[in-house]
């Protein structure tokens, strides 16, 4: 079976077991976040207290996008396939309540 999708590994231009900060501009703190949120992040970063400045990428891609100071994280077709995979799934789930009687039994 041969693999589809994204295949290519991920760059990481940072110590990804570092302590990997972004500002919450509402929250007006500090937040702790993975990897993968970091590196698209397009807002203040910071690595172990040090701010970076370092490249900004798509969400879940290699491919470099431009700092526009969003303040969130850079969309990609990545999180486009996640959000309808999580649609599916609270889809089903509302289904399923649906089906069942006040008692908690399935109809």
């Amino acid at each position: 079976m041969e693999k589809t999708g994204l295949t290519d590994k991920p760059i990481y231009d940072f110590n990804t077991s570092a302590n990997l900060e972004v500002y919450l501009v509402g929250s007006k703190r500090w937040h702790r976040v993975t990897c993968n949120d970091f590196k698209s992040w397009d807002g203040e970063r910071r690595i172990n207290g040090d701010i970076y400045k370092g490249p900004l990428y798509a969400y879940g891609t290699n491919r470099l996008a431009l700092k526009e100071g969003r303040n969130g994280i850079v969309e990609s077709e990545v999180t486009e396939a996640r959000g309808k995979i999580s649609q599916k799934i609270r889809g089903s789930s509302e289904l399923l309540l649906q089906d069942e009687k006040p008692n908690g039994e399935i109809i």
